[in-house]
């Protein structure tokens, strides 16, 4: 299925935050069938977080490039982006003087006939956003545990990460979400914790979801709010407003099917 004109608007955004440098890294890339979305945040715990980051973005944009579209299989596909991303930071920090272990999440989806595809590992976050509410989302592979507090304080809550792409050297299992058909004015968004974690749901449907305001407006204001904030972590977000309709997209697909076998036929009555 070719994308129709005006399908979709989509918007990117980072800042560092209050943190030294940025460790997150984000993509978008699209071909006339298909759309692919993507984001990491490396781990700021671990050497080379924003190599992690960048090297899983540099694997998904090769594949993606290298492989037909519309794409077979949207799910495998994101699995071999994950797969490969794996092995390939775990050879960068094998060889470096001495060696290290580079760490970052992922967060993938895939736009294709209509339809949303999405995979993940850590917890950075998709949110489906649809009529004011979230429709679905990822769940966090991530865990509570309570530091230690000063002389006279409580302990306090800490999430610790429980999967990631890096460090181990079997790779992560990675969630995925079932495809989900795609209405008119559904909200795609992925983005670091250093936006989800600082801003409520509330806002984001409320700033997102705005018809009003393009996505290349709203997303950017957005992360520069967000990265003002006290201790604010890098932060990140890639988002995507779906426009077409239901009907345009089966009526496409009708036609491109058409177009296909029209091709595809020959003239000779023998055949």
């Amino acid at each position: 299925m070719i994308l129709p004109a005006k399908a979709f608007e989509a918007a990117r955004a980072t800042a560092p935050g209050q943190r030294g440098h940025n460790q997150d890294r984000s993509l978008f890339l699209g071909s006339a069938e298909t759309l692919l979305l993507g984001l990491a945040d490396g781990l700021g715990g671990h050497p080379r977080g924003e190599t992690a980051a960048q090297l899983l973005v540099d694997v998904c944009e090769s594949l993606f490039r290298r492989t037909t579209k519309p794409l077979a299989d949207p799910e495998h596909f994101m699995l071999q982006c994950i797969g490969q991303a794996h092995k390939t930071i775990l050879r960068f920090g094998r060889r470096q003087h001495p060696p290290i272990t580079p760490r970052t999440t992922a967060v993938l989806a895939v736009i294709q006939h209509g339809a949303v595809h999405w995979a993940h590992v850590g917890d950075s976050r998709l949110y489906l956003m649809r009529d004011g509410q979230v429709h679905a989302r990822t769940r966090d592979h991530s865990c509570i545990r309570h530091l230690p507090g000063s002389e006279g304080e409580a302990s306090r809550p800490h999430a610790s990460l429980t999967r990631c792409l890096g460090g181990m050297l079997q790779p992560p299992i990675t969630s995925c979400g079932p495809p989900t058909r795609l209405q008119a004015g559904d909200l795609i968004l992925l983005c670091s914790d250093g936006l989800w974690s600082q801003i409520p749901g509330r806002t984001l449907i409320r700033t997102l979801q705005a018809d009003a305001c393009p996505l290349n407006a709203a997303l950017p204001a957005l992360v520069k709010q967000t990265s003002m904030l006290p201790n604010s972590d890098n932060v990140t977000a890639v988002a995507l407003r779906w426009l077409a309709a239901p009907d345009v997209i089966q009526s496409r697909d009708r036609a491109d099917r058409r177009q296909y076998r029209a091709a595809n036929t020959t003239s000779d009555p023998n055949h």
